[in-house]
């Protein structure tokens, strides 16, 4: 197990480090779903105590990458159909927030950020670089969430990301196989974006991440409840995010005509 080292600021501590070598492992795909995380074995192999490790455990809790399980310790989460949902939903939602925002003052909308993402991603298509492909995708969406100035918004996206991120690697999804198509996602929404055309934009947004889970769950061998998926999504722009969260959005008021 690895960890990058930072290269700027401060030197991480030794929680930041476990932190890291254990959510690299997970959204890489080398601790599977199920697996049990053994503190004092990932202590040794780090060269530390087991405080930090205990430490960075729960913070990765927090973040939906680990179950703290009692009598068990911590496991990687199993995947299921409705988690993959759930984080989907959340992010279109959050999505759907930062592009309004975003193009309330079309003046003031920087898109240079957003013009560099997709250049990355473009290239990375180009080289045929898969894990290169599926960060330019994903930091493409966060610079639209960052560039909107919630701050709120933007930590919950982030969170959320790793989530993905873990599905990714869980699932080993190949973004090669579908890089066309996500080009063109990210193309078309850029493009409505600088066109300051927020419903179109809004749409895309929903429809890119539509496809992504259905191609998710697909390989979950479970139904996509595209029921559910309407009513956690459908009126976003017009729900409070935590009324979304709750569950409060039924799927009768989901089914209502626009």
């Amino acid at each position: 197990m690895s960890s990058d080292t930072r290269r700027r600021g401060p030197a991480p501590s030794n929680v930041d480090l476990a932190l890291e070598a254990v959510r690299d492992a997970i959204v890489e795909g080398r601790m599977r779903p199920g697996e049990r995380i053994k503190e004092i074995p990932l202590a040794d192999e780090l060269g530390f105590s087991r405080a930090p490790v205990r430490d960075a455990l729960r913070l990765l809790e927090r973040d939906g990458l680990v179950e703290l399980v009692p009598n068990r310790g911590a496991i990687v989460p199993e995947l299921r159909a409705v988690d993959v949902l759930e984080v989907y939903a959340l992010r279109a939602s959050l999505g759907t927030l930062a592009l309004h925002k975003l193009m309330l003052d079309s003046e003031s909308l920087q898109i240079a950020p957003l013009e560099r993402e997709l250049t990355r991603l473009v290239r990375a298509g180009e080289r045929r670089r898969a894990r290169e492909a599926a960060n330019a995708d994903l930091a493409y969406q966060q610079a639209i969430v960052t560039a909107a100035e919630l701050p709120r918004v933007k930590r919950e996206f982030e969170r959320l990301t790793w989530q993905v991120r873990m599905f990714l690697g869980a699932l080993e999804i190949d973004v090669l196989d579908s890089v066309e198509r996500v080009i063109a996602e990210v193309q078309a929404l850029h493009a409505a974006i600088v066109a300051r055309d927020v419903h179109a934009a809004e749409r895309l947004w929903r429809e890119k991440f539509e496809r992504w889970i259905s191609d998710l769950v697909g390989r979950l061998d479970e139904d996509f409840d595209h029921d559910l998926w309407v009513a956690l999504t459908l009126h976003a722009d017009r729900t409070p995010v935590g009324l979304l969260a709750s569950g409060r959005l039924g799927r009768e008021d989901a089914r209502r005509p626009r």
